[in-house]
């Protein structure tokens, strides 16, 4: 059963869908749908002047409707208040083109409600559209069918699933930038799954990805539970007065990842869905999220008429934690482990291979995950410090083997006959840096000290576990 179809604006990205909002919040079996319109799907189109009589009407009725459908209503107004103030003193009377007066009621709109999944904009087929199929008059928000090039535009994007694999330490990762109505992803959404149903660790990235369909988020979550229903977010319904309790799928097709640790990757421009996605996973403690804190977006609703080519999108619907009353709208989802966007995949791979090895149950599972774990975290957080007095300790001849410190970079040469950079990886270890192998298949040495601290010999390490001695000369 779906609680709400009508499609709201995704917006924190680009998204393949032209003329439509696309609904974001699953809360349970039933679907609600929020988004985010802050760099919206659906265009402006032709731009035309305007008068003072054609935005007093605009924004009549943008009140009218608010009055009507916004999920906060005690919020109403203030808003009212703040439009009409600036519509009568005179603040709109340089908005001489429909673009101009959208973009400036969206942004008070926004500013006067605390609320980002406001906005407006001047396309007239949407709103003969939007007009057609009742939207403005009934009380629920109907569903617009979408336009055959919508449809083929989702398909070229893969329905917002950019990338699957696998990495080191069996760590599957999902690359997901939209989450597109299940009625179209589900079979590419079944697939990823499948792919990523033999890891041990599972990272989302949703850094890029602005909202969706509620369908996908709850069908995706699902996976990640048992059979048995689990309690998820809850979403109040202005429209109808009603407080929906959400729950996972109890069945999904395939098998259930269960067993993984999970984490998702966030940032500024996650929003709405993506963001009930990440929150949901955290508030049930089935996901860590790594990265920055998300967009703030909370609300959902859909796209009105309001008369003279001008269309707006009310917020409806809110969800929120049913245990603590918790939301992230306004404030967004704070990361459990911070990372910059640009190192947040390395760092959540880093913490993914940890929780890996905490749980490992053999010697050689425990061998391979403290091997790749000094790799990680030199991409996740650079090459360790070492003093320039230990650099100078290393610098010497050993059995066929030569270090070297040049202008303080310390370098190996051995029987290849190739000098190679040495990368810290920790103390007296380092990694020898040879571009012709992967990184997890390239030498590394320790340097080994007597009991008073002299450096003694190297190892020579190679990823089978083998250690080969080489004495200090």
């Amino acid at each position: 059963m779906i609680l709400r179809l009508e499609r709201a604006l995704l917006g924190m990205s680009p998204m393949p869908i032209k003329t439509h909002c696309v609904p974001t919040l699953l809360i349970s079996l039933l679907l609600v749908s929020t988004c985010l319109p802050v760099r919206a799907t659906i265009q402006n189109t032709r731009d035309v002047d305007i008068d003072a009589t054609i935005r007093g009407q605009v924004l009549e009725e943008i009140i009218r409707q608010l009055r009507r459908r916004y999920v906060l209503p005690g919020a109403v107004g203030k808003i009212e208040e703040r439009l009409k103030e600036k519509l009568r003193t005179g603040g709109y009377d340089n908005a001489v083109t429909a673009v101009k007066f959208a973009q400036q009621l969206t942004e008070d709109l926004r500013v006067a409600a605390d609320d980002l999944h406001f906005d407006v904009r001047h396309n007239p087929e949407r709103e003969q559209a939007l007009t057609a199929a009742g939207t403005g008059i009934k009380k629920k928000l109907p569903d617009i069918p979408l336009t055959g090039a919508e449809l083929q535009s989702l398909r070229e994007r893969n329905y917002g699933f950019g990338e699957v694999k696998v990495m080191l330490g069996n760590v599957g990762y999902l690359g997901l930038s939209s989450f597109t109505d299940l009625r179209y992803s589900k079979s590419t959404a079944v697939a990823a799954m499948g792919f990523l149903a033999n890891t041990d660790a599972v990272i989302i990235d949703l850094r890029q990805n602005g909202g969706g369909y509620g369908s996908l988020v709850n069908f995706l979550i699902s996976y990640f539970f048992a059979s048995r229903p689990v309690q998820l977010m809850s979403s109040y319904d202005r429209e109808t007065n009603t407080t929906t309790r959400g729950k996972t799928l109890r069945a999904v097709p395939g098998k259930r990842l269960t067993n993984q640790v999970v984490f998702v990757l966030t940032s500024r421009n996650t929003g709405s869905a993506a963001e009930a996605f990440a929150f949901t996973l955290q508030q049930v403690g089935r996901a860590k999220t790594v990265g920055d804190r998300t967009a703030g977006a909370a609300h959902g609703g859909g796209w009105v008429p309001v008369s003279q080519g001008f269309i707006v999108f009310i917020p409806t619907f809110r969800g929120f934690n049913p245990l603590t009353g918790k939301s992230w709208n306004g404030i967004g989802v704070k990361p459990d482990v911070s990372a910059s966007p640009d190192r947040s995949l390395e760092v959540a791979h880093v913490e993914a291979v940890k929780s890996l090895l905490t749980k490992a149950s053999t010697d050689s599972q425990r061998r391979q995950m403290n091997w790749i774990l000094p790799l990680l975290e030199l991409r996740a957080f650079g090459q360790k410090q070492v003093s320039p007095r230990k650099l100078d300790d290393y610098d010497a001849r050993y059995e066929g083997i030569t270090i070297s410190l040049v202008e303080g970079q310390l370098t190996f040469l051995g029987a290849s006959g190739i000098r190679r950079n040495l990368l810290a990886l920790g103390d007296d270890y380092f990694l020898v840096e040879d571009l012709t192998v992967p990184p997890e298949n390239q030498a590394r040495i320790r340097f080994v000290r007597d009991s008073g601290g002299k450096i003694i010999e190297l190892q020579l390490l190679v990823s089978d576990g083998r250690a080969f001695r080489r004495p200090r000369l």
